[in-house]
């Protein structure tokens, strides 16, 4: 399948395509059959797009069988970030440019020189679990310490998450930890090694990964 199709297909499955224009394309494209395969084709007309719940019905005859369900998820991803305004290879100058960076600080700029002064806006309803949005600052704000909860190394906080209510941190060995950022008492470390996996998990994307107590400071 060509990628210009396959991008149409998962823009319905996303809500980014609307369903009239889908249809027309099926239906009016007459080369489409021999590019995306018969059996996919005629899965596709097959269906009732006057039906309220076609693109529902589409995305249940679909998944699975046709399109790869961590392929949508990565899909809807970088929607996400496109929209932030994200793109590949992006580049921001950052004022942390010493050669003789710790580690945590190395880890933190090398994230801000891609997301610096983004803000990630979840596509799904926000309630406890999935934050309204990430945001990026444009340069290292924040160090911290973990030694409060019970952990021996400095923080560097690299992103806010709903709003300001919590904050990312990272640290020597690019692990990520997650911190109330109003009450401050506990904290915990995301059990994933790759940042799109902690960015797809805290926006309701992916469900790999989570996150454990590292300790918490005294409560006052």
């Amino acid at each position: 399948m060509q990628q210009p199709d396959k991008d149409r297909i998962l823009g319905l499955l996303i809500g980014k395509m609307p369903v009239r224009e889908f249809e027309s394309w099926l239906f009016k494209d007459l080369e489409l059959e021999s590019r995306i395969g018969s059996d996919m084709y005629f899965d596709l007309i097959d269906i009732d797009y006057r039906d309220s719940n076609s693109s529902c019905i589409v995305s249940q005859t679909l998944m699975g069988k046709h399109i790869d369900p961590v392929e949508l998820k990565d899909f809807k991803y970088h929607k996400v970030l496109e929209q932030a305004g994200w793109y590949h290879g992006r580049k921001t100058e950052q004022t942390v440019t010493s050669k003789k960076l710790t580690p945590e600080l190395k880890n933190a700029r090398d994230i801000l020189t891609e997301f610096g002064g983004l803000e990630l806006i979840s596509p799904y309803k926000c309630d406890y679990w999935t934050p309204r949005n990430i945001c990026f600052p444009e340069t290292i704000e924040r160090l911290s310490h973990g030694v409060k909860y019970g952990l021996d190394k400095p923080l560097i906080c690299f992103a806010h998450i709903d709003d300001f209510n919590s904050a990312l941190y990272i640290d020597d060995e690019n692990n990520y930890y997650l911190l109330d950022d109003i009450a401050n008492i506990d904290l915990f470390r995301f059990k994933g090694n790759e940042l799109s996996t902690l960015l797809q998990n805290l926006m309701g994307l992916d469900e790999q990964g989570n996150f454990e107590l590292t300790g918490s400071s005294n409560r006052k």
